[in-house]
């Protein structure tokens, strides 16, 4: 039996190619806080990118309400069918090709239309990386305030809005989320763009206008908001706009865009127990770099964070060549440099100058005390950016300084903060004030200091 046959998810056109990658192939759908790779045979590329078939297809059918006629939705169609805009289409297409299936994947997990998988064309032109002039980001476009409640995570080190895998299932849940509220997908779409509260006011406003003119107010939807101005401009055009694209997409050879693809790309998300390089890691598992780096642009360095948790996205095909080299304790998989400590230094100006957070590199040498720096100790920094060797730090000669100053130490202070500020040598502090290096300084002692010449 063709285990498709039954699938409730196949569909026609581009449709199809969704379809084939929804029918559920490999047992039960994983769990969504887990966000998985896929695995996706080549028998399973779809009909639909042979231009031959097209022609044979039936009539299409569409997992969106397309609303052919409307005025703004056929100008639209019209610019994207254009020589610019096919070939605008084309492009964007190319760039989607490692994200779809992921996403086709998420669509039948959640039953969603897979018209959906076309919404990042008209977010961020399938770039994980795309920054909006509103701040938001990734291939959906999340605002730093709209993340609350879907997984994500903004750090020193990540940003998984632009994390492939968890925006998608982030972007999918809102979606089904406003649908569950609306019962409708033009509304659902608009309170994706508009926010749910605007939507939600405006349909209420707008249903009191109606009844107050005889109207019915249950009949009032997103094409009413649209004509009687209860939306912004830009909700205005976003949904048309992308009805468009999903009326062009899911059929790309018939609409003359000829794809590529040879077969689906599949992932496999591993989890990470310390921060590796990713150019060390392509190294141990013969993968291609960049590739590693398209696949997890949430990294805001090439390393992966310290905590535990993170899964690091490869090819599925290289699977196993990853884990293994992550599971091999002979691999040193993150650069180091070596720091002597001289006079003057202290943690947070090594990691300033490294650009290292200093709990990595407390991480990296149990035992750190960072207010006890000793003159000649060895400390590992991690290398999370290549930097030269940390220049000494400028200081004025010591016999031409002048100790008639004071100064009262405050909270958190050490004599090597002090000497920092006030640019003399620790150990010249320390001596000047009948003190060593590792005396204990309290909060409200007078110290003599420099008088700093301006």
């Amino acid at each position: 039996m063709n285990p498709c046959q039954s699938c409730p998810a196949l569909s026609l056109g581009l449709g199809l190619a969704l379809g084939l990658a929804l029918c559920p192939l490999w047992g039960e759908a994983p769990d969504p806080s887990a966000v998985p790779g896929l695995e996706m045979p080549a028998a399973l590329v779809p009909a639909i990118l042979a231009p031959a078939a097209a022609p044979e297809l039936p009539v299409a059918d569409y997992s969106l309400p397309i609303p052919w006629g409307e005025e703004s939705f056929e100008a639209f169609r019209k610019a994207f069918l254009g020589p610019g805009g096919r070939d605008w289409l084309a492009a964007i297409l190319s760039r989607a090709e490692p994200y779809l299936p992921f996403i086709a994947e998420r669509l039948r997990y959640y039953n969603l239309p897979d018209g959906l998988a076309w919404l990042p064309v008209v977010e961020s032109e399938f770039s994980a990386r795309a920054v909006s002039r509103s701040g938001a980001v990734g291939l959906w476009q999340f605002m730093k305030n709209s993340i609350g409640g879907y997984n994500i995570r903004v750090d020193d080190w990540v940003d998984e809005r632009r994390d492939f895998m968890k925006s998608t299932d982030a972007a999918l849940r809102k979606l089904a989320d406003n649908h569950s509220h609306y019962e409708d997908w033009n509304l659902a779409l608009a309170a994706y763009n508009m926010g749910d509260g605007a939507v939600s006011r405006a349909v209420k406003k707008a249903q009191a206008a109606a009844t107050a003119a005889g109207e019915d107010p249950t009949l009032i939807d997103y094409w009413y908001l649209r004509k009687r101005g209860y939306l912004s401009a830009e909700t205005t055009s976003y949904v048309p706009k992308f009805l468009a694209v999903v009326s062009i997409l899911s059929y790309p050879a018939r609409n003359g865009l000829e794809l590529a693809w040879k077969e689906p790309m599949a992932w496999d998300a591993i989890p990470v127990a310390k921060s590796v390089d990713l150019g060390l890691l392509a190294d141990a598992a013969k993968v291609n770099v960049a590739l590693l780096k398209t696949a997890n642009p949430e990294l805001r360095y090439t390393v992966t964070p310290p905590w535990s948790g993170y899964r690091i996205k490869v090819p599925a095909a290289s699977s196993a060549a990853v884990r293994s080299a992550l599971e091999d304790p002979s691999l040193k998989l993150l650069r180091y440099y070596l720091h002597t400590v001289r006079s003057g230094d202290t943690l947070s100006a090594i990691a300033r100058f490294y650009g290292t957070p200093q709990g990595l590199i407390a991480e990296a040498n149990p035992g750190l005390k960072p207010d006890f720096l000793r003159l000649g100790q060895v400390i590992v920094v991690p290398a999370l950016k290549d930097v030269g060797p940390m220049p000494a730090p400028v200081r004025p000669e010591d016999e031409n300084i002048d100790f008639s100053g004071s100064y009262a130490v405050m909270k958190g202070d050490t004599l090597w903060a002090i000497s920092l500020r006030f640019e003399v040598q620790p150990e010249v502090l320390a001596e000047n004030n009948g003190l060593t290096l590792t005396s204990v300084i309290r909060e409200g002692m007078s110290l003599h200091v420099p008088i700093l010449k301006q």
